[in-house]
């Protein structure tokens, strides 16, 4: 008789939880909706994310599909720029609801924040300048070479993380596209740089891109990394929202055509 009063106090306690669970993370929706507005955190990732350089107004894939998401929810989007050394952090202190970026969902990352399934997936090149003597990604763990890489991403740590005998020039700045800049001009000797981006350089500035060399095809792309959104850990109906929709998105096959759409955008201007 003990062992069933256990039992039912034991089924109790878990259907108030979940009960009590359920009323915190349907808050979240909620609010957006009494807000009006779905707030959304950007940091400069071109075709993803970027301000157009004519309006400044913010445009992209993930511009698109926010807009899309908002609409669904019956509210407004609103967009909080931020830099990619803040954006986490800015998630963290409640600036902005989501982050809703080319945000790579890495393990430690995914300590702080809660992320949706992915709606991309993208991994690495390795580029040197045209003339360097390295040939090979062999050649790259080695307290001669030098890596570029904007701080607080991916570019910055991966190269930590695959060569640590390698030295990482951590630069601060919103500048996308300062890699290529650095190893050209000699102040670093190599940096991830992933496809979309040289492919955008290749038609936009093709002078500039034939001074680089790339030490990997893309059927050898490094550290293969889901691009996410992401929310805070408490925001489960949120996160349920999202995840559903890039389920709905992924399944009329919209997702991979828009990204495409805007590599091409970006890459004729």
């Amino acid at each position: 008789m003990s062992g069933l009063k256990v039992w039912v106090s034991r089924a109790m306690l878990a259907a108030i939880v979940a009960i009590t669970a359920g009323q915190v993370s349907a808050d979240v929706i909620k609010e957006i909706k009494e807000r009006g507005a779905l707030r959304i955190g950007v940091a400069e990732g071109p075709p993803y994310q970027f301000p157009d350089p004519v309006s400044g107004e913010w445009v992209g894939m993930n511009i698109d599909l926010a807009n899309e998401a908002a609409k669904i929810m019956g509210v407004k989007l609103e967009i909080v720029p931020a830099t990619w050394a803040t954006l986490v952090t800015g998630l963290e202190v409640g600036q902005y609801d989501v982050i809703f970026a080319n945000l790579f969902a890495t393990p430690e990352r995914a300590v702080s924040v809660a992320f949706t399934q992915p709606y991309d997936t993208y991994g690495f090149h390795v580029m040197v300048k045209s003339d360097s003597a390295i040939t090979s990604l062999d050649q790259l763990n080695d307290p001669s070479v030098s890596f570029a890489g904007v701080a607080g991403t991916v570019e910055a740590q991966y190269p930590k993380e695959l060569y640590p005998n390698a030295v990482v020039n951590e630069m601060v700045t919103d500048q996308a596209g300062v890699g290529f800049t650095a190893v050209i001009s000699g102040q670093s000797t190599a940096s991830f740089v992933d496809p979309g981006y040289m492919r955008i350089l290749k038609a936009q500035n093709p002078d500039m891109a034939a001074q680089l060399r790339l030490l990997n095809g893309e059927d050898a792309l490094l550290k293969p990394v889901s691009l996410s959104y992401a929310v805070q850990y408490d925001d489960q109906d949120l996160l349920g929202f999202l995840n559903v929709f890039i389920q709905d998105r992924r399944a009329n096959d919209a997702l991979v055509p828009l990204r495409n759409k805007w590599f091409d955008n970006m890459a004729a201007k």
